[in-house]
């Protein structure tokens, strides 16, 4: 109904590979070559810190993570035989993730490598979270549009100051009178008061609500001719 090419429960190649643009079945891998490049590059070039010292830092690490969600989104073969993809990530959380995450609280008992916890927890760990999800679901059989919103409502709500408030809800601490949070400072100028990140945080609903409703697998259908599927000669 939105546009999308199924396959049918047995999986296969969707209509994207099978469309008149050729140009668009490659769309995935080159996004991928693109989002784990710039990924190296992101991780050996910027600083591991809480605080984003340039505006080309945030640029760099939000189009290195939308490289990744087109990558995953577009990629064009789905079906239950492939799930073991979604083992991949499992080794990267046990293999370096949480391993590194966990040496943190166990090793570093002086807190002097706060801003690589920050970085571990908060750049890798929640986004491989995110992509993982939306790969399993674009695995499973999920429409390329539905997946590229499970991405995006990860990223709005990350960054909405929901965790924020929740860190001084749920843990044993103080309300404090300001939150001081980066991602918030950017748009606010500055720290803000707890009622007003309050505020803050429920103004991202309508964003959510409207990126869900928002017919994106009519408009890639459209814009890829996914569904304009090339004569069989």
């Amino acid at each position: 109904m939105d546009g999308e090419v199924t396959t049918g429960r047995s999986g296969g190649v969707d209509g994207l590979l099978r469309g008149r643009r050729r140009w668009a079945r490659h769309l995935w891998w080159l996004s991928l070559v693109a989002g784990a490049a710039g990924a190296v590059v992101v991780w050996l070039a910027t600083p591991h810190g809480r605080e984003t010292q340039t505006a080309w830092e945030l640029v760099a690490k939000l189009t290195v993570f939308a490289c990744l969600c087109v990558a995953i989104a577009f990629f064009p073969w789905v079906s239950p035989r492939l799930q073991w993809l979604v083992f991949i990530p499992f080794v990267f959380f046990t293999g370096y993730v949480i391993p590194r995450i966990s040496w943190f609280y166990f090793g570093d008992g002086a807190r002097a490598q706060g801003d690589g916890f920050y970085t571990h927890l908060y750049l890798l760990l929640y986004p491989a979270i995110v992509l993982t999800v939306a790969a399993a679901y674009r695995i499973g059989g999920g429409s390329r549009g539905r997946c590229l919103k499970i991405m995006a409502t990860g990223v709005v709500i990350l960054f909405s100051g929901f965790l924020d408030i929740m860190w001084f809800v749920v843990n044993p601490v103080a309300i404090p009178e300001v939150i001081d949070a980066p991602h918030i400072n950017l748009f606010t100028g500055g720290p803000i008061s707890f009622g007003a990140t309050i505020l803050f945080a429920l103004a991202h609903v309508p964003i959510v609500v409207g990126i869900n409703l928002l017919p994106l697998d009519r408009w890639i259908t459209r814009l890829l001719g996914a569904g304009e599927l090339t004569p069989v000669r």
